[in-house]
């Protein structure tokens, strides 16, 4: 079943796709028919925002049917782009970007075969998957059991799964990331952290368990931070 994430990521593409899937979801969920519809009226006013009538213009510029003079052309050219860019501007209040710990949660959806896995990864794949974010993960941090190279917002960064005694725990280190503090959060089943890493961009810690506290996974999140050496 398509989740709100999803449907988000798929409707910011396409407000008008018109997958049943995405159908079913909007007939079920009223927040997310609410974001569909406040998608819907901002490309609306920005298609009216875009709509210049060609020959007004000319007639508002020109003088007795003299060539349209510079300085008024600049000067149409200047407010048009204005009036676009305001109603691009009101996008970022129409269409929130979605939270850093929004899109780690939607990129598990992606992924769900990574939960299921327990063997130990190789050292050798482990370390592969590490080296381009000039990182090394001691043994402390517990057994790794999955290690991806993952696109996401724009790079490919680290995505782990690490086995702890309450369970696995998906780690992702996002060094092109940076957050001030740590902050928790519960979305979607999943309840995780996100770390600073000063110099070295963040770390998203999270568990699908149901039964986990927010207390536990800071434990497992500060573990995994700690053991980790960089190697830049």
């Amino acid at each position: 079943m398509m989740n709100h994430a999803q449907y988000r990521a798929a409707v910011l593409s396409d407000p008008h796709d018109p997958d049943p899937e995405l159908r079913a979801h909007r007939d079920q969920c009223t927040d997310c028919a609410a974001y569909t519809d406040k998608l819907l009226r901002f490309e609306a006013r920005l298609a009216r925002a875009m709509q210049i009538d060609v020959q007004r213009t000319a007639e508002v510029v020109s003088l007795a049917g003299r060539p349209r003079r510079p300085a008024a052309a600049r000067w149409l050219a200047l407010a048009a782009s204005v009036v676009v860019g305001a109603v691009v501007f009101g996008l970022t209040w129409v269409v929130p970007s979605r939270s850093l710990a929004a899109a780690v949660v939607a990129h598990m959806a992606g992924e769900p075969d990574a939960w299921q896995t327990e063997a130990a990864v190789a050292a050798p794949d482990l370390d592969a998957v590490l080296k381009d974010s000039k990182l090394k993960l001691m043994p402390d941090a517990g057994p790794v059991s999955y290690a991806s190279s993952c696109q996401f917002r724009g790079y490919v960064v680290p995505h782990l799964v690490v086995q702890s005694g309450s369970g696995p725990v998906t780690v992702m280190v996002l060094v092109h990331e940076s957050k001030a503090k740590w902050k928790q959060f519960d979305e979607q089943g999943y309840r995780g952290v996100i770390v600073p890493m000063k110099g070295h961009g963040a770390l998203a810690v999270l568990m699908k368990d149901p039964g986990a506290d927010v207390t536990t996974v800071k434990r497992i999140a500060a573990n995994v931070q700690q053991s980790i050496v960089w190697t830049r």
